[in-house]
């Protein structure tokens, strides 16, 4: 054994016995050790005053001392004195309590009267040499933990049997608890299912000794919720290579996800304004398709009385002709009697009798009065289909909300669809005493339109010699205003009825509609204004859309709903 490369030694051994300190020194001195200084102490005592006042390399400990019995004597050392090499010398009688002695921290056993200078040489040398490599994995193992704790994402490892058998400081920051002793999945209790994923990636790790990984979201220790990419790998194996323990990190991710998510509600917010645009212009393209396909009806509801007015204008003009010469006349007459005699007279009074007879002046002048009466109320016809028109197209003039009578929007509607209705069906009206409503008039007025013009359209589409029926009725349920526009024409197959409000939907023939009246008519009432509307149908009986509207303003709605779940109240 090569010693030279050994510094000196210094040893201190601890002995009571006087035969047995001198066969002690007398090995020692036979040694090839390199020694320093030698020291003999006979009490635990005194082998403590001596390392405290010189620093030993080695003791050479008998446990059995006067002061001090057994392995506490050794336990005793350890614990103030951990750095310092330790060999127990025991008796031959008692080689158990050597092994018991390396169990609780010496770094070899001697048991007297069996051992010789080779021996001891040997134990000393190797003790010293275990005892600095021990030191050094102990500095490894203390720098190796404190990069781990320094770490601020948690970590753990967790053993075959899915239990946490270490954890970091970030482990104990974050969820409240180190988890040691306890199931990985139960290191933030409550977590759920959201856990049995980290389990998960453990057991495949533990299964295929591969990397496995998974994002998670987590409640902290303060119930906020925080998102983890979490990452686990082989820590320990057994001899046959198989995996023991694995390492999962759980990096922390919280502020990456919430920048992602906001990215995805901006872009979600950008898809959905342009979504707004594109359905805004949608549904001014099906308000133009459903005024172009009525301006005909509307210009024949306009043309009669207009032509009317026009023919009895020509009438008149005509008659006030007649009538003015007339006038001429006894003027003329006014003149001759002022400048005749009065014997003149009848010969003046006779042409103009002839005239009056001739013309039919006392027929005309009875006319005139009939001929403005039927002017009169042309005139009114025009201007109430005009107003009508105005009314029903109220969703140009503002986008607001406004109070309004849904009877009176269905009469403006039913103006404006006389045309499209009165060649084939009969309107049967049935309105009720209903409150006003808070919505937006033309928008209401465009689905009441859509609905109207499909019942016609529908009953027209049998082409049936008797005349159909639409019935159209109103009428309040608790905190709504009701609608029911019911026809009697084909009905809509089953499988047609669940997709009516789907965009682009249509059952009629190429040219009569978009696919987008109803689709629209479902956003207008479901989204904008919080209400329902609903189809029910049998073939060849007939249909039947009911459109429930909210009597309360939606914002006031949602103001009532914030208060209720804060426990706040609105004065009546």
């Amino acid at each position: 054994m090569n010693l030279a490369s050994t510094k000196p030694l210094n040893i201190l051994v601890v002995e009571d016995d006087a035969i047995d300190c001198a066969g002690m020194q007398r090995l020692l001195a036979g040694s090839s050790l390199p020694l320093h200084d030698v020291v003999f102490v006979g009490d635990l005592n005194k082998a403590m005053a001596a390392l405290a006042d010189g620093a030993f390399d080695i003791l050479l400990l008998d446990l059995n001392l006067p002061d001090s019995d057994g392995l506490d004597t050794l336990i005793a050392l350890e614990a103030d004195y951990p750095d310092v090499a330790k060999v127990v010398v025991t008796g031959a009688d008692d080689e158990e309590l050597g092994f018991r002695a390396v169990a609780a921290g010496a770094q070899d056993y001697l048991v007297k009267g069996r051992f010789n200078v080779d021996a001891i040489t040997r134990v000393v040398h190797y003790s010293v040499e275990r005892k600095k490599l021990e030191e050094a994995l102990r500095h490894s193992r203390g720098k190796l933990n404190a990069m781990l704790e320094s770490i601020r994402d948690p970590m753990v490892m967790i053993d075959k049997d899915l239990n946490v058998v270490w954890s970091n400081e970030a482990t104990r920051e974050i969820f409240g608890d180190d988890g040691i002793g306890g199931r990985c999945h139960q290191t933030c209790d409550g977590r759920g299912a959201a856990y049995r994923a980290l389990s998960c990636i453990a057991m495949q790790t533990l299964g295929d000794g591969q990397p496995h990984s998974c994002d998670v979201a987590l409640a902290d220790e303060g119930g906020l919720l925080r998102f983890f990419h979490c990452t686990t790998s082989v820590a320990l194996r057994d001899k046959e290579g198989n995996p023991t323990a694995v390492m999962e990190i759980a990096g922390d991710i919280t502020d990456r996800r919430i920048a992602e998510k906001y990215s995805e509600f901006k872009r979600l917010e950008a898809a959905d304004h342009k979504l707004k645009e594109l359905q805004s212009h949608l549904i001014q393209s099906e308000k133009l398709a459903s005024i172009g396909q009525l301006a005909a009806g509307v210009a024949h509801e306009m043309n009669t009385p207009i032509g009317f007015v026009a023919c009895n204008f020509e009438t008149l003009g005509k008659h006030v002709k007649k009538i003015l010469a007339l006038i001429d006349l006894y003027t003329e007459l006014e003149r001759a009697v002022e400048a005749a005699d009065a014997a003149g007279g009848p010969a003046l009074v006779a042409p103009i009798r002839q005239f009056r007879e001739t013309m039919r002046i006392d027929a005309i002048l009875k006319n005139l009065d009939v001929l403005f009466e039927d002017s009169r109320e042309g005139l009114e016809r025009v201007t109430e289909i005009i107003q009508n028109l105005r009314d029903f197209s109220r969703v140009d003039q503002s986008s607001d909300f406004a109070r309004y009578n849904i009877n009176e929007g269905l009469a403006a509607t039913l103006v404006v669809a006389r045309n499209a209705i009165k060649y084939n069906a009969d309107v049967v009206t049935e309105f009720g005493e209903i409150p006003e409503i808070f919505c937006h008039p033309g928008q209401i007025n465009q689905v009441f339109l859509n609905l109207v013009v499909n019942a016609a359209q529908a009953i027209e589409s049998q082409e049936r010699q008797e005349r159909g029926r639409i019935t159209i009725r109103t009428y309040p349920v608790d905190s709504y205003v009701v609608c029911e526009i019911e026809d009697d024409g084909p009905g809509i197959a089953p499988e047609d009825r669940r997709k009516v409000f789907d965009p682009f939907f249509t059952t009629k023939p190429a040219g009569k509609g978009t696919g987008m009246g109803l689709s629209i008519s479902y956003d207008i009432i479901v989204n904008k204004h919080k209400g329902r509307i609903s189809v029910e149908s049998e073939i060849d009986r007939g249909t039947l859309f009911t459109v429930r509207l909210p009597l309360q303003p939606i914002k006031k709605r949602d103001e009532d709903s914030r208060n209720l779940l804060t426990g706040v109240t609105a004065d009546e």
